[in-house]
């Protein structure tokens, strides 16, 4: 029987480290990564492929509204063609779980799949305005996870916490929630953890409040941008510091790669806040920029 892992969360929560650490810690198994990514070019995919690791993307668009065939279609082909021990599945940050869960469930894959975690990671940072604008879309992630990560919680003080907790708890009383820094979890021990806590849950799931994709939601586009100099730090840093300016609209995320003076950085930009980092990946220089009402020719034009 093939394991169906589902890490879902919002734009920049911490799902493809997350992702990252499962592989880590799961040893002697075939595994399929299935990844959606919402804009037209692929970044997630490029950090996790690794030797003998199948990674299928999807792009462009979200699995459980408008390439909704395509998910099927490479579900299916995964299954068939390279016999997989594990399918993990990460949707794009605006994905509904409810209807993921609908749609894996609709193909009648019983006999050859089934679900072994659905996990939803929260950002510890930004959940109570991701939350307060993003109302019934955010709540469906939570309402059907199994098991809930918040991520960042190492960077929040325990009283925020602890109201992350309540109000979580409050959406979804059945949840398993893990709330410690990952960095001093033992990954290996957490995920037989979720295995055992899912395992009664798993018999019988069935989405919850499936929802509709809320006006909100429907406003969420994407741009794509392939700078073609290299850059310095500090020019970089101030670039993505004018993302947060009202003017080229509500960046919610930017992520992707960027070509400096001596090699490739990975850039990550989270609601105003933003990582540089060296990477030893070899890629193009390219990236994604996800918000409401974008104005793209400037922003097309701050990375010329």
């Amino acid at each position: 029987m093939i394991k169906l892992d589902i890490v879902s969360g919002f734009l920049g929560c911490g799902k493809t480290t997350f992702i990252k650490k499962m592989l880590e810690n799961i040893k002697d198994e075939n595994i399929v990564i299935i990844e959606n990514e919402f804009g037209e070019i692929g970044i997630d995919g490029e950090l996790i492929k690794k030797e003998g690791l199948e990674v299928l993307e999807l792009q462009n668009g979200c699995i459980c509204c408008s390439i909704k065939m395509n998910f099927r279609d490479t579900l299916i082909k995964a299954i068939n063609k390279l016999k997989p021990d594990r399918v993990i599945i990460e949707p794009t940050g605006i994905g509904l779980l409810s209807e993921i869960i609908t749609m894996v469930e609709s193909l009648n894959l019983e006999d050859t799949i089934k679900f072994n975690s659905i996990i939803t990671i929260v950002d510890g940072i930004n959940y109570f305005d991701y939350y307060d604008n993003f109302g019934d879309f955010y709540e469906d992630q939570i309402k059907n996870a199994l098991t809930i990560m918040i991520s960042k919680s190492e960077l929040i003080d325990k009283k925020n916490i602890e109201d992350i907790i309540k109000s979580l708890k409050n959406i979804n009383k059945n949840a398993y929630i893990i709330h410690e820094n990952w960095e001093d979890i033992s990954f290996s021990k957490l995920f037989k953890i979720i295995d055992m806590a899912n395992s009664d849950l798993i018999q019988g799931l069935e989405a919850i409040d499936k929802k509709y994709i809320s006006d909100n939601m429907k406003n969420i586009e994407s741009v794509s941008v392939n700078p073609l100099k290299e850059y310095n730090i500090a020019d970089l840093e101030k670039i993505l510091s004018i993302l947060s300016k009202n003017n080229l609209g509500k960046i919610i995320r930017c992520k992707g790669f960027v070509n400096i003076d001596n090699g490739v950085v990975e850039v990550n930009y989270i609601n105003g806040n933003y990582t540089i980092k060296e990477c030893n990946i070899n890629t193009i220089s390219k990236l994604c920029i996800i918000g409401v009402k974008l104005n793209k020719k400037d922003i097309l034009n701050l990375f010329k």
